[in-house]
């Protein structure tokens, strides 16, 4: 009875504040006479008020990057709207007042550093009478500091937001509905085993204290200025830094109050007063991945002007073979005299064809297709009735714009009473991937703007393609110069919250060049040049309880630190069809920096299917880093600057059987699973999951599981990551279809390690269904 009395007396006072406040806010005004209420960040990252989460979500696509700061915590939080419905934050925690480690010589001065991933899914949407309405989990997978379950209901009236939530486990922890953590007895018997790195402990959620929060968030009228007060319902009295490290987190008021000026469309500043003794600083900038766009300065398309049907000259008709023909004699209706007809009309072809042939310059044309409709190194191949075009897409991931742009140049370079189809082969890496054959006379309805609504698509299907037919009319023997290919670029890893160091990495330049021999065989290689990295600290230290895993990736500090020239890269690859879907490729040399070898990849991909299936199997030996070519030849090894014992991979058999799928039902989506064995000799499975959004920025996540417990992997637990693959066009004013591609991983373990391979058949082959070349969106205006 003395519990449900201090419920109603806490929710009397948010009611009764509410109502105070309403007449201040003017809460019936027309809401269009207030600028909108937008979603802004909580202090651990996500839609929220400060320490209290709400039910609302952000638009779709929207990505924030955030930090605050307070005397006990700072919070770095990354956080996206993967769907209307999805809210997913990733979370790193520096505690100022306890260290990584008591051992200096390990983690010098380095900060406790928590990490944990947030999700919030949405329940009910807002109407008119019902509250957007979430459930979330903080911290899932995380060290147990600051996970808990929320469910919380917002409702905007005018140019406020009010909510009501009600919180398990930390968010619930002053236990105004059931329990009461303690400094005695933290979160009222919820298992909090702060060990258990990485971990996914559902047996916990939903257990501990309980408690009602609120809070209100207000748009004043002056655009920029919004404030926030909430009803705080934790105590910290379980938090890690007043158990292990005495820290006074005394709350002398339950409620928060904040207030927060936004700078333009792309970030806040927030500042709050929280438990009635603590300043908090927090910064946050954020942008949309729909609706982000740039403005492209390529060259202008040809304009449409195909070339009339040419009359032979005198010359010409006099050494027609069609005056050998005797025209005064009246032919009758036979079959000889039909034989005639047809070979009178192939002759007639082929001396329009050879006009055609000695009248165009068909090395200039393939010089336009290249700049103007991005097919590299165009081969032009001329028949009776088509033109065939073979060369690799690398300007526009809008195909429907380079087949408009290439079949104009086509069109106007080509005699329409003669060439009745234009097909053009898209290749990659030399390999055919698709054909799309445009009929040559409906695309002069399109070009010419013959109907309504007319588009390229209307005149074109895309085929598996076909041998080239007819004669090569460009240049077909290449120097050894075209056969070289160079390029040069930024190079940056990273890694977050590990124990020497919050954050690791190291940027560099590589520099690589391959030599085709022919259109299947490749000679390539790939130069790494250090410029700085702050691996000095990476001390990595095996598990205390004496795992003796192979180290086959924490060797990173030797590689990058102590090498900073290196060859990252020398093989030779054989890469080819079997058949219309199945490709494969077999390679072998120094595979990737820290590892060399031989193998292959076979992959099964129907054309425009949303299934393809592949594996690859490789044998590979983890190289020397003392040694710009040598191999381990021992297994045991010892570290010279730690003096420690270890094992390095000197020879494995490593694979993995992958489907790849990418649902009609949940568009815009990518699903890869990945079954077989890693570098340490564990197997398991990797489970990788992208969401594409309407820009072409890719986000994705993934996690690989395999045989080795959480005490033999050591901390984390299993292996998992955060990545995003940006096309280069949305930062440069020139169409490409090149990507950069940014990665997070929380730690570098050795358990659940892939291979790195140059290619893979999946990328190589993504024109047949595209994924990373597919067309932005532009968004609605």
């Amino acid at each position: 009875m003395k519990k449900s009395s201090h419920t109603i007396h806490t929710l009397g006072r948010l009611s009764a504040l509410s109502l105070a406040l309403l007449p201040l806010l003017q809460v019936s005004a027309d809401e269009f006479s207030y600028p909108t209420l937008l979603a802004s960040q909580s202090d651990f990252g996500g839609v929220g008020l400060m320490q209290m989460p709400t039910g609302r979500m952000a638009p779709e696509g929207e990505f924030n990057l955030a930090t605050t700061y307070n005397s006990d915590y700072q919070h770095y939080t990354a956080s996206v709207q993967l769907f209307s419905w999805l809210e997913s934050t990733v979370r790193y925690t520096q505690a100022h007042d306890w260290l990584y480690s008591g051992n200096p010589d390990f983690s010098s001065d380095t900060k406790y550093t928590d990490k944990g991933i947030d999700l919030k899914v949405r329940l009910l949407k807002e109407t008119n009478w019902l509250p957007e309405t979430s459930f979330g989990i903080r911290d899932l997978g995380g060290t147990g500091l600051f996970d808990g379950e929320f469910i919380a209901a917002t409702k905007r009236v005018g140019p406020v937001d009010f909510t009501l939530g009600i919180g398990w486990g930390y968010i619930g922890n002053s236990g105004n509905l059931t329990g009461k953590s303690t400094e005695d007895a933290p979160g009222c018997g919820r298992d909090f085993n702060y060990n258990n790195v990485g971990q996914f402990e559902i047996k916990r959620m939903f257990s501990g204290c309980s408690s009602l929060f609120g809070g209100i968030e207000y748009q004043t009228p002056w655009k920029p200025f919004r404030l926030k007060i909430e009803y705080d319902s934790n105590n910290y009295a379980s938090d890690l830094p007043t158990i292990y490290a005495g820290s006074d987190m005394s709350q002398n008021s339950k409620f928060n109050y904040g207030m927060l000026y936004n700078i333009g469309d792309w970030g806040d500043i927030h500042l709050s007063y929280e438990r009635g003794n603590t300043l908090t600083l927090g910064f946050s900038v954020q942008t949309n991945f729909n609706t982000l766009t740039q403005i492209k300065r390529d060259p202008a398309a040809a304009k449409y002007k195909p070339i009339p049907a040419a009359p032979l000259t005198h010359v010409q008709a006099a050494n027609s073979p069609l005056n050998n023909v005797k025209h005064s004699e009246k032919p009758t209706e036979t079959a000889d005299t039909t034989l005639d007809t047809k070979i009178e009309v192939a002759h007639t072809n082929i001396m329009v064809q050879s006009i055609v042939n000695t009248t165009i310059d068909w090395n200039k044309v393939a010089q336009e297709l290249q700049t103007i409709s991005g097919y590299s190194n165009a081969k032009i191949y001329l028949d009776s009735d088509s033109i065939t075009v073979i060369g690799e897409q690398t300007k526009y991931r809008d195909r429907n714009e380079a087949h408009q742009r290439a079949a104009t140049i086509l069109a106007n370079n080509s005699d329409l009473t003669q060439i009745k189809e234009y097909r053009l082969i898209e290749t990659h890496y030399s390999q055919p991937i698709t054909e799309t054959r445009i009929d040559a006379d409906k695309f002069a309805q399109v070009a010419s703007f013959g109907y309504l609504n007319a588009k390229v698509s209307d005149a074109s299907q895309v085929v598996v393609p076909r041998l080239p037919q007819g004669e090569l009319v460009t240049r077909a023997d290449k120097d050894w110069l075209d056969k070289l290919g160079f390029d040069v670029a930024p190079t940056m890893v990273q890694s977050f919250g590990g124990s020497e160091g919050f954050y690791l990495f190291n940027i560099g330049v590589t520099g690589s060049a391959n030599y085709k021999f022919t259109d299947n065989f490749e000679f390539g290689g790939s130069l790494y040049l250090n410029l700085y990295d702050n691996y000095d600290k990476f001390l990595y230290e095996l598990p205390q309880d004496g795992t003796d895993l192979k180290r086959v990736r924490t060797l990173i500090r030797q590689y990058v630190h102590d090498n900073p020239v290196r060859v990252n890269n020398l093989q030779l690859t054989w890469m080819d069809n079997l058949s219309d879907n199945i490709s494969y490729q077999a390679y072998g040399g120094y595979l990737e920096m820290m590892y060399g070898g031989v193998g292959t990849e076979f992959l099964y991909r129907p054309l425009n299917s949303q299934w393809a299936f592949g594996f690859d199997i490789n044998y590979a030996k983890q190289r020397d880093p003392d040694s710009m070519f040598g191999f381990f030849s021992d297994e045991n090894q010892v570290d010279p600057l730690t003096n420690r014992a270890y094992r390095v991979q000197t020879g494995v058999v490593t694979g993995h059987a992958t489907a790849y799928y990418q649902p009609e039902w949940f568009p815009n989506t990518l699903l890869r699973v990945s079954a077989g064995q890693y570098l340490t000799e564990d197997k398991g499975v990797t489970v990788d999951f992208s969401k594409q959004f309407d820009s072409g920025v890719i986000v994705g996540a993934f996690a690989t599981k395999t045989n080795l417990s959480a005490e033999e992997y050591g901390e984390g637990s299993f292996t998992k990551g955060f990545y995003i693959s940006i096309p280069f066009d949305l930062m440069t004013i020139k169409s490409t279809q090149s990507r950069a591609f940014l990665s997070w991983m929380p730690l570098t373990r050795d358990g659940g390690q892939m291979l790195g391979r140059k290619y893979n058949l999946f990328d190589v082959t993504d024109a047949r269904a595209p994924w990373y070349t597919r067309p932005s969106v532009e968004p609605a205006k």
